[in-house]
C-alpha cells in the first residue's frame, strides 16, 4: 500500500471519527436537555460542536496534498486562537463554560476511544 492510499484511508477514518463525535454529541446534549434543561444542552453542544469542528479542519489539513510543518503549525495556532475566541465570547454571551468544556470532554474521549479501537483492530497495539 503506499502513502496515497494510507492517506485517503487515514482521511476516512477522520471523517468517521468526527462524525461519531458529533453522534455523541448531540446523543448527550439530547439527553442533558431532558434531565438538565435546554441552557444545559445548548452550551453542552456548543462545546462540542466545537471541538468536532476543530478535529474536522486539523484532519483537513493533514490529508492535504501539501502538508509542511509551516502548514500543520500555521492550521494549529489559527485553529487554537479560533478556539479562545469563541470561547470568550461565550463567556461575555454568558454562556456555562463549565458544562462547554464538559462537552468538549465528551468529544475528546469519544475521539480517543475510537483511535484505541481503531489501532486495536488494526492489530497495531498501544
Amino acid at each position: 500500500m503506499n502513502a496515497q492510499e494510507k492517506s485517503l484511508m487515514w482521511a476516512d477514518k477522520m471523517k468517521r471519527i468526527v462524525f461519531l463525535q458529533l453522534l455523541a454529541t448531540l446523543f448527550t446534549a439530547v439527553a442533558a436537555a431532558l434531565f438538565f434543561g435546554l441552557g444545559v444542552a445548548a452550551s453542552f453542544l456548543a462545546g462540542g460542536l466545537l471541538i468536532c469542528l476543530n478535529v474536522w479542519l486539523m484532519a483537513n489539513v493533514f490529508s492535504s496534498v501539501e502538508v509542511s510543518q509551516k502548514v500543520i503549525y500555521r492550521s494549529a495556532v489559527f485553529r487554537y486562537i479560533g478556539v479562545f475566541l469563541v470561547l470568550f465570547l461565550m463567556a461575555v454571551v454568558g454562556v456555562n463554560l463549565l458544562i462547554v468544556c464538559i462537552g468538549m470532554f465528551v468529544v475528546y474521549l469519544t475521539g480517543y476511544v475510537l483511535s484505541i479501537k481503531g489501532a486495536l483492530a488494526d492489530g497495531k497495539g498501544l
